[in-house]
């Protein structure tokens, strides 16, 4: 990274010391380095990427380094480090009101961060909505409502074992990754095996949700490949580029799963089989955008730490959200013809789902991680909850909505 003497002197000297000591260590370069007129790219390739991360070598090495190059200099002197600072107890929100012996399991369950409960439960959401649409007289919004419940506190149970096993296959990894060393795997709060246990515990919270569902059978059919699937997605980061396409799978089956739910075959006819499987396309896409957005805060770790994703793989995150955000769209519109919805459902999903997509385009930074952490957060709540408020407006705009008791 290139930095002017003049600018190299206004910052303090801890700021200047720390800047010098993360060029030496990403860039393998010396304080010369940092006025040199140019960053040999063969230099960069060596240091940024570990030695036996051999995968990265040759033109996409080249490519990925360049760009991280790009982005650290954007980002100024402040390193991924400064952003993540130590683990220290709680003080405030909701771990702050556990036992401290109970907050590493919390912490494992992701429970303070309800971001990644958004991408799991708004694919139920979705599905329950257009299960609505799909019969006449479609269910009442209590029935809703109470299914929506029941699928919600299986989300909980689902999403936590989900982050727990995450958090023990990728301890190794998440030491090196400033964004995750304080993970409680990774910080040494929670062996491995107390991890295991947890993820059981959870495991069977799930199931017993799924028991208080309509024709439980079904639902485990939907339930148990979806649980093995988010299970089984952290080994993807060894083995391939794309795990977001692993991760995407097994939430998107959530569209399914709640239409089944409510007792609606989602595929009783060709048409109706086409218009699901778009829908179901249209959150696989979602999905994958999501996660992608989310891996965009630790490209730089992930590259030193040989860690696989399309974060790493594809760079241009304008391009990237722009080309996967029109096929999104495009598979919305696809469910709305096949479906033969109403203009209500074309502009709230389609229209909504396609502004959102382009404020992402607009904002998501690779050098503003803050901003890739907001979309995560909320994204999947703003996104997806477009989507729903959509087809719900669908179905009380197209179907006599009888007000019924909650099933048993």
């Amino acid at each position: 990274m290139n930095v002017s003497r003049s600018a190299l002197r206004k910052l303090t000297p801890s700021a200047r010391c720390n800047y010098i000591s993360f060029d030496k260590r990403v860039f393998g370069g010396s304080q010369r380095s940092l006025h040199a007129p140019e960053i040999k790219a063969h230099n960069i390739r060596r240091s940024a990427v570990p030695s036996n991360s051999s995968r990265f070598i040759g033109s996409r090495s080249l490519h990925n380094t360049l760009s991280l190059q790009t982005t650290l200099a954007k980002a100024g002197p402040e390193t991924s480090v400064d952003r993540y600072p130590p683990w220290t107890p709680p003080v405030k929100g909701i771990l702050s009101k556990l036992p401290l012996s109970l907050v590493p399991y919390a912490e494992l369950s992701r429970i303070e961060k309800p971001g990644g409960l958004y991408g799991f439960y708004m694919a139920y959401l979705i599905g329950l909505s257009y299960g609505a649409c799909l019969v006449t007289p479609g269910p009442g919004l209590v029935v809703l409502a109470g299914t929506a419940g029941k699928l919600l506190v299986y989300n909980l149970f689902l999403r936590g074992a989900a982050c727990t096993v995450n958090d023990i296959l990728d301890r190794d990894y998440d030491k090196q990754v400033a964004r995750c060393r304080t993970r409680p795997v990774a910080r040494g709060a929670v062996t491995p095996f107390q991890g295991y246990v947890w993820y059981g515990i959870q495991t069977l919270g799930a199931g017993a949700a799924i028991l208080s569902l309509p024709a439980p059978l079904t639902m485990l059919a939907y339930a148990v490949p979806i649980q093995l699937a988010v299970s089984l997605y952290p080994l993807g980061k060894r083995f391939t580029d794309f795990p977001q396409l692993i991760l995407s799978a097994p939430i998107a089956g959530g569209v399914l799963m709640a239409a089944a739910a409510i007792g609606v075959d989602p595929f009783v006819t060709p048409a109706t089989a086409a218009a699901t499987v778009s829908l179901f396309m249209s959150h696989y896409v979602w999905t994958t955008i999501f996660d992608y957005v989310n891996a965009c805060q630790d490209t730089a770790d992930d590259i030193k730490a040989g860690v696989r994703s399309m974060a790493v793989l594809y760079q241009n995150t304008d391009a990237f959200i722009s080309v996967m955000g029109a096929a999104q769209v495009a598979c919305l519109v696809a469910t709305g013809v096949l479906a033969g919805f109403s203009p209500v459902y074309f502009i709230g999903a389609a229209g909504g789902n396609a502004l959102w997509l382009a404020a992402m385009v607009k904002t998501v930074k690779r050098s503003r991680p803050d901003i890739c952490g907001w979309w995560f957060s909320w994204g999947g709540l703003l996104v997806s909850g477009t989507t729903v408020l959509a087809l719900l407006a669908e179905h009380l705009s197209s179907s006599g909505v009888e007000e019924d008791a909650p099933a048993s």
